[in-house]
C-alpha cells in the first residue's frame, strides 16, 4: 500500500513543474500581431507619432507605386502588368483614406480620454501599414511578370523528370485501385 499514492503525487508534480516551465517561456510576437499587442504599452504620444509615421510610409508607398505605374505604361504592351499595378495602387489609396481618418479619430480620441476608442483607431492604422507593406511588394512583382492575386502564396518547386519516373514505376495500377469499393454510390 506504500506505492498506491505514489502515482498520484507524481501526476501532480508534473502538473506543475510542467505548468510553471511553459509559464516561463519567452514570447515575442512580430509582425503586426506584436505592433497590435504593443496598444496598451503605448504612451498617446508614441501612439500618435506611429500614426504619422505609418501614413506618412503610406503616403510613400502610393508614390512608388505610381512610378511603378508609370514604368509599366511607359513600357507598353503589357496591359496584365498595368492592371496589375492600377489594382494595387487602388487599394493602397483606400488604406491611406482609412489611415488617415483613422489617425484623425485617434487623436480625437486621445484628447477626450476614450483610450479604447484611440487603441481601436491605433490597430486599423496599424494593419493599413501592413497591408500597404504587402501591396507594394505585389506591385514591384508585377512588373517582374509574376502576377498573382492578392493574398497568394507562390512556390518554386523543381525535381528531376527521372526521379519522379522512377517513384511512379514503384506503383502498380492493382496497388492504387486495390481499395476502392465494388460500387459507386453515383451509379
Amino acid at each position: 500500500m506504500l506505492f498506491r499514492p505514489l502515482p498520484p503525487l507524481l501526476a501532480v508534480a508534473a502538473l506543475v513543474l510542467g505548468g510553471s516551465a511553459y509559464a516561463q517561456q519567452p514570447t515575442t510576437p512580430t509582425g503586426v500581431s506584436s505592433e497590435l499587442e504593443r496598444t496598451s504599452s503605448t504612451t498617446p504620444a508614441e501612439k500618435i507619432a506611429y500614426a504619422e509615421r505609418g501614413n506618412q510610409e503610406i503616403r510613400d508607398a502610393e508614390k512608388q507605386i505610381a512610378k511603378l505605374l508609370e514604368q509599366a505604361r511607359k513600357e507598353g504592351g503589357n496591359a496584365e502588368a498595368v492592371q496589375c499595378v492600377v489594382s494595387r495602387l487602388t487599394a493602397v489609396r483606400a488604406l491611406l483614406q482609412v489611415s488617415t481618418k483613422a489617425e484623425e479619430d485617434m487623436k480625437i480620441a486621445l484628447q477626450s480620454g476614450e483610450e479604447e476608442r484611440a487603441n481601436h483607431e491605433y490597430r486599423k492604422i496599424a494593419v493599413a501599414v501592413s497591408k500597404t507593406r504587402v501591396l507594394l511588394a505585389e506591385s514591384q512583382r508585377c512588373l517582374a511578370g509574376e502576377q498573382l492575386e492578392s493574398g497568394t502564396t507562390l512556390v518554386d518547386w523543381e525535381a528531376e523528370l527521372d526521379d519522379l519516373a522512377d517513384e511512379w514505376e514503384d506503383y502498380e495500377a492493382d496497388d492504387v485501385f486495390e481499395d476502392l469499393p465494388p460500387i459507386s454510390p453515383f451509379q
